[in-house]
This record gives structure tokens, sequence and C-alpha cells, in this order.
């Protein structure tokens, strides 16, 4: 693979690309939770507070699998990797399916551990690996990725909602874990890893004659980078999930009916995908910090206009704030893409990527802790209230994150010219 050309590698990356995103459509239905939870409530016969509690889990669970497929990934390498995500992936919808019935420990451990496990190790093997292929529009090819794992929820969560009530939460959720394993399984015999050559080939302003990175040297935990950066994260992350979870609802609580509320749902889904395409788009034209500063100032947009929704009862307000959210969340795992792979090089860019989404985590777990502060459900304008001031702590943050980022390009760039010569 190493002989290859440049018109050999943009249509071979053209096709991981494809098939990628695929994938990713498929693995990104584990994100329909919010469309799921009703018919999983009625259906088995569970309590709603106790089942809302199994996207928390499988939002923890998808950062641990991220890493643990990080490590996968170095032993069995990409092919290995996928196929442990699609087996643990059909394990978490048709064991929910199967023997979700009035057992709330059952949906727990399959669809919020097994599930959230699948989904991180295959989304973290497929992006770390297709995204290499892409040293010269890392941006765009995050975008695109993050597109498909984002409209997954949209698009055939909205498909497998509508097909329930015609033949049952059982074998709709057997049906995806079967169909997700096929189409994981078909890439993990397909998509391989690029040539060493990649970087020589497709963006020689970025490589040196010995192919070295400096970036390749620096551990992402080691950095004040990496820190600094995951306070931004991890606050324009639980805003996401502040809204995202709750989007249906919270519309109802401003005067927008029921209908309409979750056709918002799959509206502010939208939003969640385009803005990758947007966001990385925008990476690939400006730089992180003018990335992370736009997408912090949408984060404050929108808090603002949903605290102006509670406040007023205005339901236009909470539908731009919502579609707002939908974006900011959306720009993250993005920035998080690209930031891993310019900042720490490739040769460790499946577990760098895998630390930098743990941010999921820590904002689903902040999520928790204002909510449960503040009141949670019986106070929403608090929960956001609180949420508006973090989203401008975190657009501030930007200030430092900027400083220190120069400072390690220029150390970069010294290293690499050092080596160069």
């Amino acid at each position: 693979m190493s002989d290859l050309t440049v018109s050999q590698i943009k249509g071979r990356r053209r096709l991981y690309l494809a098939l990628s995103t695929l994938a990713l459509l498929f693995l990104g239905l584990i994100y329909a939770f919010s469309m799921f939870a009703g018919p999983i409530t009625s259906a088995f016969g569970l309590d709603k507070a106790a089942v809302a509690l199994t996207f928390n889990i499988m939002m923890i669970t998808f950062c641990i699998g991220a890493v643990v497929g990080s490590q996968i990934d170095a032993k069995m390498g990409v092919r290995g990797s996928l196929i442990v995500a699609a087996v643990l992936f059909f394990l978490g919808f048709a064991g929910t399916g199967l023997f979700g019935d009035g057992n709330i420990v059952v949906l727990y451990l399959f669809y919020g551990t097994f599930g959230g496990l699948g989904v991180g190790i295959g989304y973290n093997t497929i992006v770390a690996t297709t995204n290499v292929w892409f040293p010269d529009k890392v941006g765009f090819s995050s975008g695109v990725l993050m597109m498909g794992f984002g409209l997954g929820s949209l698009v055939l969560g909205t498909l497998s909602v509508n097909l329930i009530p015609s033949f049952g939460l059982g074998t709709v959720f057997a049906a995806i874990g079967i169909v997700t394993a096929v189409v994981v399984f078909a890439l993990a015999l397909l998509l391989n890893r690029p040539p060493a050559t990649i970087v020589a080939v497709m963006a020689p302003e970025k490589a040196t004659a010995s192919g070295y990175d400096p970036g390749d040297e620096d551990a992402a935990l080691k950095t004040p980078a990496f820190y600094v950066y995951w306070i931004w994260a991890i606050i324009v992350i639980a805003i996401g999930l502040a809204t995202i979870g709750n989007c249906s609802s919270d519309a109802q609580l401003v005067g927008i009916d029921a209908t309409f509320a979750t056709l918002l749902v799959g509206l502010v889904s939208t939003c969640n995908g385009l803005a990758r395409i947007v966001i990385g788009i925008v990476y690939d034209k400006t730089n992180v910090k003018t990335t992370m500063l736009i997408d912090g100032l949408v984060a404050v947009a929108a808090t603002f206009c949903i605290v102006g929704a509670f406040v007023t009862g205005i339901s236009a307000l909470y539908i731009a704030g919502a579609f707002c959210c939908g974006f900011c969340y959306g720009g993250v795992p993005v920035v998080a893409s690209a930031f891993s792979r310019q900042r720490f090089g490739s040769k460790n860019y499946p577990l760098n990527l895998s630390l930098a989404n743990f941010a999921i985590a820590f904002g689903s777990l902040l999520n928790i802790v204002v909510s449960s502060a503040v009141g949670g459900a019986e106070n929403r304008l608090a929960v956001f209230a609180v949420m508006a001031v973090l989203s401008v702590a975190a657009t501030i943050n930007v200030l430092p994150f900027s400083k220190i980022w120069n400072r390690d390009m220029a150390m970069l760039e010294k290293r690499r010219s050092s080596a160069s010569q």
C-alpha cells in the first residue's frame, strides 16, 4: 500500500469515508434513546425516571469503550476492533429487545453498558482510522463522519420508532442489532490504515523529509493544552446534553404542542449533524482557536435563548435555543478529532482521540450535577441559568487555550525544522 499514487489514495479514501459514514449512521442509533425511552417505558412496564438513567450510563460507557477500543486496535488491528464493536452492539440492542421486559437491570446492562461500549469502540476505531487518510482535510473528514453519527437518531431512529407499533419493540430492537452488526462487520473487512507516507503524499507542507511528526512524542495527559481544551469541551457537551435529553418535555413547558415538540427532537438532531460539516469546514479554513470560539459563542446564544423562553414563555426563543444547542454540541466531536490529530500526531491518534472524547462522560456528569443541584425536571429555568453562566466561562476559556496553543504550535514547528536539517 506504500506505493499508492495520489489518485489511488483519493479514490480509496473517498470509499472509506462513505462506508465509514454509513457505519456511523447505524451506530448513531444509540443516540435515539430519547425517541426509544417512551416506547421502552410503556412496552416493558418500567419507571420513566429509571429508564432515563440509561442514557447517562450509555454516555459514560461510550467514553470507556473509546479508550478500550484504542487498546484493542493496537493489539488486534482495525478489523478485530470493529468485530468486537459489532458483537457488543448486537448484544446491546438484541439483548434489550429480547430480555428487557419488566427488568431495568437488563436495560442498564444491555443498552446502557454493552451498547455504549460497542458504539464507543466502533466510533473511535472508525474515526481514528478514516481521518488519518485525510491529513490535508482533517476538519472536513471529521465533519462528514460526525454528521453520519449525529444523523443516525434522526434518520434511522425515526424509522425504527415508526416500526414499533407494527412489529413490537423487541422485534425492532433485535433487527437493529442484527443489521448494524452486519454493516460494521462488512466495514471491518474493508477498512485499512493508510500508508505510512500519507502525510508526505497528501499534505507535503506538514511533512518532514524523514516523516517525523513531533506531536507523536507528546502524551496528551501531560500537556496543559489538553486540560484547557477539556474544560471547554465538558461545558459545551453538558449544555448540549441538557437540551437533547429533555428537548420534547422542555418544549412543552414553554407552550409548544406535543406533536411539534416531538418533531423538534429530530430537527435538533439535524442541526447537530449539519454542525459537524460546518464546523469541520470552519476548522480547515481557520484554526482550532477560532473554531472553539465560534462554537462557544453559539453555546452562549443557545443558553440565553432558552432562559429567555422560560422567563417569557416565547416558544420561538426555545426553538432557536434548541437549534443552537444542537449545533454547538455537534461541533465538539469535530474539534476533538481534529485537535487530537493536529496537536498529538497520528502515531497514538486512537488513544488521544478517545481521551479527548472522554469529555463526554464528564459533560454528562456535569449535566447531572447541575440538574440535581437546582431541582432538575422541576426547575428547568435554573438549570439553564447555570448553563448560561458556564457557557460564558467556556467561551472565555478559549483565551488561555489560544495562548497555550500558539506556544505549542511554535514549539512543534521548531522541533520539526530541527529534524529536517
